[in-house]
């Protein structure tokens, strides 16, 4: 797959719900939301999602979710928003919908790997990632997350090697991202920092995803 634009990588965030007390993944539309409002409030959740306000962004989608019940963008989001909630299953449900609309959604078979390395799902999220990789590998932010399950673990270095060999940075976070991941594993915080740093005054918001990952990962925090 070609390297994802920013674009790509802002709608991720919303990278990585279930509409008050409603059950699934869709709600019945109402007269009360139009298409622009839909559109708005997309765009209202996805900020208050990168804000870290999943309850706000929950409230926020619920017009996009009456017009475009069976979007895949929307259903990705709230898939995102509920993660955020702790409610694994109904993320699931929304991401799986979300596929079924459209096969190969990018977003959200990211999203659903992602979900199983949350759930301690590391054995199938690995695997997951492994198969994303055949089908796309050129995709940095999927070389990104099977590195860190590797690193995190202990596993495979033969791949982990392979992954991001190169000695100079690529078009996005990705190789400095990479270098930090195993900068934290060999307990070298400073040069890991160095390393987001830089990420972040060349590529700016491009990093979000990147270090949202991180976080998960526990690389950054873990004691040596």
């Amino acid at each position: 797959m070609s390297r994802q634009p920013p674009k790509t990588f802002q709608r991720l965030l919303a990278v990585l719900a279930v509409v008050a007390a409603i059950p699934g993944c869709s709600k019945r539309p109402s007269a009360a939301s139009t298409p622009l409002q839909a559109d708005a409030a997309l765009r209202t959740a996805a900020k208050a999602l990168e804000e870290k306000k999943p309850d706000k962004a929950l409230r926020a989608l619920a017009p996009a979710l009456e017009v475009r019940s069976q979007d895949p963008e929307v259903l990705n989001m709230k898939g995102a928003i509920l993660t955020k909630l702790k409610d694994y299953a109904g993320a699931q449900a929304c991401y799986e919908k979300a596929l079924q609309q459209s096969p190969g959604f990018f977003p959200a078979r990211y999203n659903i790997g992602a979900l199983m390395a949350l759930r301690g799902e590391w054995e199938p999220a690995t695997a997951h990632f492994r198969n994303m990789l055949i089908d796309q590998p050129n995709n940095e932010l999927v070389q990104y997350k099977l590195l860190l399950l590797l690193l995190a673990h202990d596993s495979d270095p033969f791949l982990q090697k392979k992954l991001f060999s190169s000695e100079t940075p690529s078009n996005t976070p990705g190789w400095y991202y990479a270098s930090a991941a195993r900068s934290y594993k060999r307990g070298n915080r400073s040069e890991a920092a160095k390393f987001t740093e830089v990420a972040k005054s060349i590529y700016g918001d491009q990093t979000a995803i990147f270090e949202e990952e991180l976080e998960e990962s526990g690389l950054g925090t873990a004691k040596k």
